[in-house]
């Protein structure tokens, strides 16, 4: 082999290597990813725009806005079920916050940890489709389109699309 051969098949390593260290999924060290204290990665004090578009979506298909529905009780947007949660609960153990901001900061958070690789459970390159399928565990079909709906795309839309 010349050395040109060489150094092009080392070339083409190193970015193959590259490439799959960056697509890989990270691996998670709790079951959910919902609880992940965000500060000790520089997590934001605020959140981009297009995060809060999709938990206002996420809300929508929740249900939050339906008086007197759990969600909305909870102060919940997102109906998380947050890990080793030691606070009051609803309905199947939906976390209760003490009020809709500690709610919306809460689903602000887990939309943050997909956007960073962080989720164990989610990841960009997951559809809407697929994400309702762990998301939810009723109705996966009509959650998916009613978030897309939301945001005017299609189901089977990637979450990079519509998170980044």
């Amino acid at each position: 082999m010349t050395p040109r051969a060489k150094t092009t098949a080392t070339i083409a390593a190193v970015a193959i290597v590259g490439f799959l260290i960056w697509r890989r999924k990270p691996i998670a060290t709790v079951t959910t990813s919902e609880a992940f204290d965000l500060s000790s990665i520089g997590g934001p004090v605020t959140y981009p725009a297009p995060i809060k578009r999709f938990a206002e979506a996420i809300a929508r298909a929740e249900g939050f806005y339906v008086a007197g529905s759990i969600p909305q009780r909870a102060h919940n947007p997102g109906d998380l079920k947050m890990p080793n949660w030691t606070g009051p609960t609803l309905g199947s153990g939906i976390s209760v916050f003490q009020s809709d901001g500690a709610g919306w900061s809460a689903l602000y958070r887990q939309l943050w940890i997909i956007v960073t690789g962080s989720s164990g459970n989610y990841y960009l390159d997951m559809s809407i489709e697929q994400m309702a399928a762990k998301w939810t565990a009723t109705e996966q079909s009509a959650w998916a389109r009613n978030v897309a709906g939301f945001l005017a795309v299609d189901p089977s839309v990637s979450l990079v699309s519509v998170l980044v």
